[in-house]
């Protein structure tokens, strides 16, 4: 199952309130230790109502990934007025998605995913296809329409926007996930896409 597909399963009030609770749980106590019990305690719900919507835990950890990318995919990769100038959107893009991983919520619940991952691979596979997968899939969209455009030359669009991703996050991203402060030189986010999108423009721009 899918980003859009869980998030289609989990749009009732119900459903939300769950995920609510479902997100703190597994911020504050680890994805090992959250129990449905404790979710179900948490938001306020019967056991029987948590597993009508969910039926396991891997499935509520889906859909509060699945939540969280939601929030921010439509408006990183929403076409605007300047989507066919391929540089000033991928600059856009690039800022946005900087944004969006390094905001504190988000690299918390990836320290989640990596913690936890070994001792339970459903943890990482839910956690990729909620959200790197989704993200790249749609990156690599924009790069396909941009190519049979004639804007762009990319031979493998997937491939293409996750070297374009990696270069944004770069030390910036690693720096934050382990709370290290900036020093002196070090590149700001906004350094790491401008000099990203360079990158990839002359890599991937056509030669006319």
């Amino acid at each position: 199952m899918d980003a859009l597909e869980i998030l289609a399963e989990a749009s009732s009030p119900k459903a939300q309130q769950i995920i609510a609770a479902a997100r703190e749980c597994f911020l504050d106590t680890g994805y090992g230790e959250t129990s449905m019990d404790l979710v179900a305690r948490a938001a306020g719900v019967s056991k029987a109502t948590l597993y009508a919507h969910f039926t396991n835990k891997q499935a509520l950890f889906g859909a509060v990934i699945a939540e969280e990318c939601n929030r921010t995919a439509a408006a990183l990769f929403e076409p605007g007025p300047d989507s066919n100038d391929v540089r000033k959107t991928l600059t856009r893009l690039g800022k946005s998605f900087c944004d969006m991983v390094m905001e504190p919520i988000k690299l918390a619940g990836y320290r989640v995913v990596v913690a936890e991952a070994a001792r339970f691979p459903e943890l990482g596979e839910a956690f990729y296809r909620a959200g790197p997968a989704r993200t790249i899939a749609d990156l690599a969209d924009y790069l396909e329409r941009m190519t049979q455009q004639g804007r762009l030359d990319v031979p493998h669009a997937k491939l293409a926007a996750s070297q374009f991703l990696g270069m944004i996050k770069a030390d910036n991203y690693l720096r934050r996930l382990f709370a290290i402060k900036d020093g002196p030189g070090d590149p700001s986010p906004a350094d790491a896409v401008d000099a990203a999108v360079e990158v990839f423009l002359r890599a991937y721009g056509t030669k006319h």
